[in-house]
């Protein structure tokens, strides 16, 4: 049953998982054959998940293809408070369900109801701290936290580093409070190192994506403080309530001193260490659903303010209410929202981008979208001369609603283009590589993808350096996807980053808004003349 949904901003983002799914397909791995901006995890359980569901609205597999590893890490949690307060484990279930089905981020980047299909990775990371958080809260010392802990921060390793340092930062908390013993402590890093252990001995993927990870921390470094300012001012809804909450915590633990729990288990600490963990998170991840695993210590405190007087539990719970609502009611208001009103919004109907054609919007983007193809073709000069002054076509060109829907129809007249370039000249393009930020096109014309480059090519944040491997990858891909409609700096310097790379190659034009950059021994193989394939739509 093909499900179409409302498209959102930076939805393209979402194609990442089917070209990295594809060369997971064609024997490739994850780091060691193609750069990351994330983790492999999450890659894996896409691409088994295409595997099993080939109709997938790829955001929804996207979205949902970690529950697999989620609900079994969170189950004994659930379990456990069960037996001792159904109240609190339904109070635990209700926001894991919402977080980890609700395609949804806090941010909004346009009025329409949609569904985001970007910082998927970052809503997994979250996930996985809020299993991390309640096993940490409310599992007993013993080897089932000390598997929780190991298999929430295995899957925090294999998802997002950032994710893990935070993991890290809570689990330290645990062992200097208490709840976590050193001796299964230990067991947990033992658990953790095992599978790492194997498959780096087995591929040698864990260095590499160290040394992915390692890159990527060099080429973004720069930005750290404002980073730091950007969270501080989106998340003062969370932020400002937390930190009156901390003081009145303060105040009650001076008051009120209950002896029986250890210096660093007090409430304020734990409020503390997971709300600057969440700022942590949240300098490389802005905007998504952050801070939920502010939930389960809530939940804590909840518990041992309940012997106190009216006033003090009364203030401690509409502060609390303050710092965990928020994003709840964001996150479920987007996608309820969208939901509604999904069935009154148009489908697309382009055969030849698979399930990317599973996505909906009002018919009068969709009209404009239709109509933007043949206009980039009529004034490419005047987007040429925008990028060429560093300047996109809008302020927020890749939010705009239009613009994802015409990269997939645009994507579209591409795959039929090509389709009838090979056939006409009896020709097979083995491997693809797009001068873009994304490439789904391997997946949609089941080809190999050009290894050793970045995959979520952004040159200003994720592309590397060329190196040797990286140059003669690509000068043995058979085909090179230039777009040109519309010419945008990224595209541009894309190409001036692999312009050595990309020497000698001849250029067929098979659509107005698409180049094919052909390796040269596939032109003289095959006595193909270049502009003989004539432009299609």
């Amino acid at each position: 049953m093909p499900i179409s949904i409302p498209i959102g901003p930076m939805y393209w983002d979402t194609y990442l998982y089917l070209d990295a799914a594809q060369r997971i397909w064609m024997g490739q791995v994850p780091s060691v054959d193609f750069s990351t901006p994330v983790g492999p995890l999450p890659y894996y359980l896409f691409a088994a998940g295409l595997k099993l569901f080939e109709n997938a609205q790829p955001l929804l597999l996207a979205q949902w293809c970690i529950l697999p590893v989620a609900i079994p890490l969170f189950a004994p949690v659930l379990a456990e408070t069960t037996r001792q307060s159904k109240a609190y484990a339904f109070a635990l279930l209700v926001p894991f369900l919402v977080f980890a089905t609700f395609p949804a981020n806090v941010s909004a980047y346009h009025p329409f109801p949609t569904l985001d299909g970007f910082g998927i990775y970052n809503r997994h990371s979250v996930i996985f701290l809020y299993v991390l958080t309640s096993g940490l809260v409310f599992l007993k010392d013993g080897r089932r936290m000390a598997v929780l802990v190991a298999g929430a921060m295995l899957a925090l390793f294999l998802t997002k580093i950032t994710g893990f340092l935070v993991g890290g930062l809570f689990g330290l908390l645990a062992l200097l409070s208490g709840r976590i013993s050193l001796r299964y402590c230990i067991l947990a890093v033992i658990i953790f190192l095992v599978p790492l252990a194997i498959a780096e001995l087995t591929t040698g993927m864990v260095s590499a994506y160290l040394r992915d990870i390692a890159q990527l921390a060099t080429m973004n470094e720069g930005s750290l403080l404002t980073r730091f300012l950007t969270v501080a001012s989106l998340k003062l809804d969370v932020l400002l309530p937390v930190g009156v909450l901390a003081l009145v915590l303060i105040w009650i633990d001076w008051t009120r001193a209950d002896r029986s729990i250890r210096f660093f288990d007090h409430s304020f600490w734990w409020l503390s260490v997971v709300t600057a963990g969440g700022v942590i998170f949240e300098t490389q991840n802005t905007g998504s659903q952050e801070f939920i695993f502010i939930w389960p210590v809530m939940l804590m405190i909840f518990e041992r303010i309940r012997p106190l007087e009216q006033g003090p539990r009364m203030a401690v719970l509409a502060l609390a209410a303050f710092c965990v609502i928020p994003t709840f009611t964001k996150v479920a208001h987007k996608t309820l929202r969208a939901a509604v009103v999904a069935p009154t919004y148009e489908r697309l109907h382009l055969p030849e981008v698979r399930n990317m054609q599973q996505v909906s919007q009002r018919q009068e983007i969709i009209d404009r979208a239709i109509f933007l193809e043949t206009h980039y073709e009529n004034y490419a000069a005047a987007y040429a001369d925008l990028s060429a002054h560093g300047q996109l076509p809008s302020w927020q060109y890749y939010s705009e609603l239009d613009f994802q829907l015409y990269w997939i129809i645009s994507a579209n007249s591409l795959v039929e283009s090509l389709k009838a370039f090979e056939a006409k000249n009896n020709v097979r393009l083995d491997s693809l590589m797009t001068l873009d930020f994304t490439n789904p096109f391997a997946w949609l014309l089941n080809r190999d993808a050009t290894k050793h480059i970045q995959i979520g090519a952004d040159p200003y944040r994720t592309v590397p350096p060329l190196t040797e491997e990286t140059i003669r990858s690509v000068e043995e891909t058979a085909a090179v996807l230039r777009p040109k409609c519309p010419l945008t700096t990224g595209r541009r310097m894309l190409e001036a980053h692999y312009q050595e790379a990309l020497k000698g190659r001849t250029v067929v034009q098979i659509h107005p808004c698409w180049d094919l950059l052909l390796r040269p021994d596939i032109l003289a193989s095959n006595n193909l003349r270049p502009g003989l394939s004539p432009s299609l739509k």
